[in-house]
């Protein structure tokens, strides 16, 4: 049976609203990893391939909305790994922690592929 990956439940949840660092800890749990280190080693490297693909873009929300980071793909990755290393170690950052991803038309059709395949079983 073809189970959906944390890489597509981050994106899924994303057509809804943005995710955080700590949705992204959270879609971990589906690698049955159960170790807090290593699920946030998964959660930072899911997080760095996102950007990377397109499929995400790292940013700030307000109450106007999601506004990017004015930096690269690689500048954002080593911004948000810092920050979780420095002030956060191996705890789940509260909600709204550390950055906001927002999906990417890409990101978004990777997601409704998976809602589409999911119905279809």
């Amino acid at each position: 049976m073809d189970h959906r990956s944390p890489k597509e439940d981050v994106l899924v949840g994303g057509l809804e609203d943005w995710a955080d660092a700590s949705w992204v800890y959270g879609s971990t749990r589906l690698s049955g990893l159960e170790d807090p280190g290593l699920r946030r080693t998964l959660a930072l490297g899911l997080i760095a391939e996102l950007l990377v693909e397109g499929l995400v873009v790292s940013g700030d929300v307000d109450e106007q909305g999601h506004h990017p980071w004015p930096c690269s793909p690689g500048e954002a990755i080593e911004r948000i790994t810092r920050e979780w290393i420095t002030e956060w170690g191996d705890e789940v950052p509260t909600p709204g922690a550390i950055v906001w991803l927002d999906n990417t038309a890409a990101g978004n059709h990777l997601a409704e592929a998976v809602l589409a395949r999911e119905q279809h079983r």
